[in-house]
């Protein structure tokens, strides 16, 4: 409920903590870009024709964008979060047909001035859209109903997006933590941890050539025993051990005909064999993860200093202004600067935290965990690809990689909640509609 009115709207009270993280984070973004594609040809910091020059440019632009964000009513948000929400729909159906292609995906519209990536539209359009129904009355996380509806705003724009980059689909899937932290049953998460060991198991399995046939055997007389001996010791329980078989069975089936077999395309199976070390190509899938860790590796504990980057100048590791760029901060700043934006951005990630568990609305509150899901998904799978733990699937680190879509979709999913915060004192307290909620 809003108290105050028109007076109370102009009174913002703006947390600046994440004003701050936000405004170091993309002045280190545009210097480690520039320091990334440098060329002694173009050594101006301001030259719009270099990464550098353009990455500062839409930094500009985003401090317009900061503007209009925290000008406008903090109840447009909620109000319009559908709205927003079909747009990037609309958006991400029309791709097939009036996408631009760049490097085999179809992700892109073609601006002329810039390239727009409905993808990045969809993440804090999803937020919102999320955020409004997890907050609207008679909605609970303990009914099943709930929980399909919630999952399905989850699953459309990740599976539209899916069909042209696997890799940014699988952001979606931190939404499903704030589904959690709503209340849904726990027995989901689970099922999640299992469907990742499964899927990490499938992995082996395929790459060892370990035919389905053999695997379903294995678990299926693997149970039958089991049920066997229930039977015998009359321990019973035999039904929901046939349901469990079942369930695991499923999930493999799944996960790897129509995951694995399917989905995937055959460098993105290479990339997630070269993670597990399964597979050691150097120079074809595994090359970009390899120069990265020599990069990285390269700059020792204190780093060979700025622009003075070997690798990076030698443009030996690909995409090392984008999803790479953590490889140029590790050689030029070393341990010592890739450990302390770690660290940075760890407190960034907290101090978000603190700020979703004080606000006053369902909508606020539930929005700010939407915000933390998805720059902690970013931030953990972007440095975890740049040292080899996780597998390359192109996602960009946020406010360090380059890219105008990117850099604004997060400036839109931030200052959104800064917008909210701003105003928490303007509300009377909502509690939840259900008390299991």
């Amino acid at each position: 409920m809003r108290i105050g009115g028109t007076e109370a709207d102009t009174r913002m009270r703006i947390g600046w903590a994440l004003v701050v993280f936000y405004a170091v984070f993309v002045a280190m973004g545009v210097l480690n870009i520039y320091s990334a594609t440098y060329d002694p040809q173009h050594p101006s910091l301001f030259d719009l024709s270099q990464y550098g020059g353009k990455q500062l440019l839409f930094a500009a632009m985003s401090v317009v964008i900061v503007v209009v964000v925290l000008l406008l009513d903090m109840s447009v948000y909620e109000r319009m979060a559908w709205l927003f929400y079909i747009v990037s729909i609309v958006l991400l159906l029309g791709l097939p047909l009036l996408g631009s292609e760049v490097k085999g995906n179809r992700a892109w519209y073609d601006l002329g001035f810039v390239s727009l990536q409905p993808s990045e539209i969809a993440k804090f359009a999803t937020a919102l859209a999320l955020s409004s129904y997890l907050s609207s009355y008679n909605v609970s996380m303990s009914r099943f109903r709930c929980q399909a509806i919630a999952a399905a705003i989850i699953l459309l724009p990740m599976g539209l997006v899916g069909l042209q980059d696997a890799g940014s689909a699988l952001v979606f899937l931190s939404f499903f933590l704030v589904l959690y932290l709503a209340g849904a049953p726990g027995i989901y998460f689970v099922v999640g941890i299992l469907s990742a060991a499964i899927f990490i198991a499938d992995v082996f399995l395929s790459f060892y050539q370990v035919s389905p046939a053999y695997v379903y055997a294995v678990v299926g007389g693997a149970a039958l025993l089991m049920g066997v001996y229930r039977l015998w010791r009359h321990r019973g329980g035999v039904g929901r051990l046939a349901v469990a078989t079942v369930f695991v069975l499923g999930i493999y089936t799944v996960l790897h005909f129509a995951v694995w077999e399917h989905a995937f395309k055959e460098y993105q199976r290479q990339r997630i064999l070269t993670s597990f070390k399964l597979v050691e190509d150097y120079k074809g899938v595994g090359f970009n993860t390899y120069q990265s860790e020599i990069a990285i590796g390269s700059g020792g504990f204190a780093g060979k200093g700025y622009l003075m980057g070997t690798q990076t100048k030698g443009n030996f590791v690909p995409e090392q202004h984008t999803d790479f760029i953590f490889s140029t901060l590790g050689e030029e700043w070393g341990f010592l600067g890739a450990a302390g934006v770690v660290v940075l951005y760890a407190l960034f990630l907290i101090q978000i935290v603190r700020v979703a568990a004080r606000q006053r609305t369902l909508f606020a509150r539930n929005y700010g965990w939407c915000v933390f899901s998805v720059f902690f998904f970013h931030f953990l799978v972007n440095v975890g690809m740049a040292v080899g733990l996780l597998p390359v699937i192109g996602i960009p680190l946020p406010f360090f990689s380059y890219g105008g879509s990117s850099l604004w979709s997060f400036t839109i999913l931030l200052f959104i909640l800064v917008k909210l915060d701003a105003h928490r004192r303007d509300v009377l307290p909502e509690v939840s509609h259900f008390e299991d909620r």
